[in-house]
């Protein structure tokens, strides 16, 4: 007959719990830390790469989407001079844009502002957005597609854009 061993298991002491919590928090909080640090830094590198590439006048068109009225989704072309929008006239007739519109957001500089906004619950984020998607264009660092939900849990405050056609003047 083999001799069997017995094992016998004990339940977790109240000071193994408290130190377990302890280190699933902070990892959790590490993890999350880690994630914001490295959005962050994405978005850095990107607005430091566009920035260097020293485009001070520049089109684009921007799409704008979101819950709200036609005239504020566009799509708009927008004229940048010596880093100053001269020109936001919708693609569909040509016609020009209210300023309050488009004003905050008729620059690639300005774009950088909302995500910088977003990412820190500042001007129009009256708290840190939950989530925020963006993809960069990979050689001049200026954002492509912007997605911004400011809380999960209401619906229609979601807002996005989409930068396309930007060619330097």
């Amino acid at each position: 007959m083999e001799n069997s061993e017995i094992r016998v298991l004990r339940p977790i002491s109240a000071s193994m719990t408290r130190w377990l919590i302890s280190g699933l928090l902070l990892s959790g909080i590490l993890l999350a830390s880690s994630c914001a640090r490295s959005v962050n830094s994405e978005l850095a590198r990107n607005e430091k790469l566009w920035q260097s590439q020293n485009i001070a006048s520049y089109d684009f068109t921007l799409s704008r989407q979101c819950f709200c009225p036609e005239e504020w989704r566009g799509p708009v072309n927008i004229q940048v001079r010596n880093g100053m929008a001269t020109s936001v006239t919708y693609v569909t007739n040509g016609q020009t844009a209210a300023a309050e519109i488009f004003g905050n957001v008729d620059t690639i500089g300005e774009l950088f502002g909302v995500l910088h906004d977003a990412y820190e619950g500042k001007n129009s984020f009256n708290q840190k957005a939950a989530r925020v998607d963006v993809t960069y264009h990979p050689q001049l660092g200026y954002p492509l597609t912007i997605y911004i939900d400011v809380s999960e849990m209401i619906a229609d405050e979601e807002q996005g854009y989409a930068v396309e056609n930007l060619v330097g003047r």
